[in-house]
């Protein structure tokens, strides 16, 4: 069902100026950097020897990280854990009664996220890579 952690998600205020924090504090090597304009947000993933972080900054003060942001400051946002049968975790976690939100196929992973609520407070996403 579980694989691994997959990353941990980090919201941030200037993308730029995380990626070289990370960098230079902690020796971080910038993965990827991909926008998601439907979600207003853009996101790099940095890795740290085997653990991977998703730093992500807001496009637009309106998107869901911008509102984040404004309410609790820069800081971890989700966890991601990596499956090997997204559909069938999705059904197991709807029959235990969590709240699934914004499924997606993102072309090269299906994505969804646990809301906080029900979940001991923390914004879980699921995570299948193709």
């Amino acid at each position: 069902m579980i694989k691994r952690v997959h990353h941990v998600g980090i919201a941030v205020r200037n993308l730029d100026e995380a990626i070289r924090f990370f960098e230079a504090t902690y020796g971080a090597k910038l993965v990827m950097r991909r926008r998601f304009p439907d979600q207003k947000i853009e996101s790099a993933f940095i890795a740290m020897g085997d653990a991977k972080f998703e730093l992500t900054a807001s496009l637009d003060p309106e998107s869901l990280i911008g509102k984040f942001i404004e309410r609790q400051g820069e800081g971890i946002h989700h966890v991601s854990l990596e499956v090997d049968d997204f559909n069938l975790v999705m059904e197991t976690l709807k029959g235990k009664g969590l709240r699934v939100i914004s499924e997606a196929d993102l072309g090269d992973f299906k994505a969804a996220f646990v809301h906080p609520k029900g979940n001991l407070g923390v914004l879980t996403e699921i995570i299948q890579p193709k």
